[in-house]
């Protein structure tokens, strides 16, 4: 019976360490095609996009090559004021701030996504 209770409070540990990520879906969702990008491959999020959303190999081949120029991928956090319909994010690399732009269809995948430098001195809240 103790050995039970303790695999309870284990578990109990472990979930509430997984909550305390502090990631969102959508901020999960936009480090998921940020990294897919960055790796000049949109297969691991290619069932995350909408049907119909075209993007080309090279149009990923030269964002990937923007973002990589930034050094690590740092955090991804969702900012509060965004445009209606809208998920904006505020990336920071080791090099440089950015702001991205995602937006979702009713089943929830990605049918536009855009980024672009933050301006001097950081993101916008």
């Amino acid at each position: 019976m103790k050995a039970y209770r303790s695999l309870l409070l284990l578990a109990a540990v472990l979930v509430a360490m997984a909550g305390c990520s502090g990631e969102n879906k959508y901020e999960r969702e936009a480090d998921r095609v940020t990294r897919a990008v960055m790796n000049n491959d949109l297969r691991p999020v290619q069932g995350d996009i909408a049907k119909g959303v075209a993007v080309t190999r090279v149009q990923v081949a030269q964002w990937s090559d923007e973002l990589n120029n930034q050094g690590k991928l740092l955090s991804v956090k969702e900012l509060a004021n965004c445009s209606p319909g809208w998920h904006c994010f505020g990336v920071r690399f080791q090099n440089r701030e950015y702001v991205e732009r995602m937006r979702l269809d009713d089943q929830g995948k990605v049918v536009d996504w855009e980024f672009h430098m933050a301006p001097p001195g950081g993101v916008p809240q």
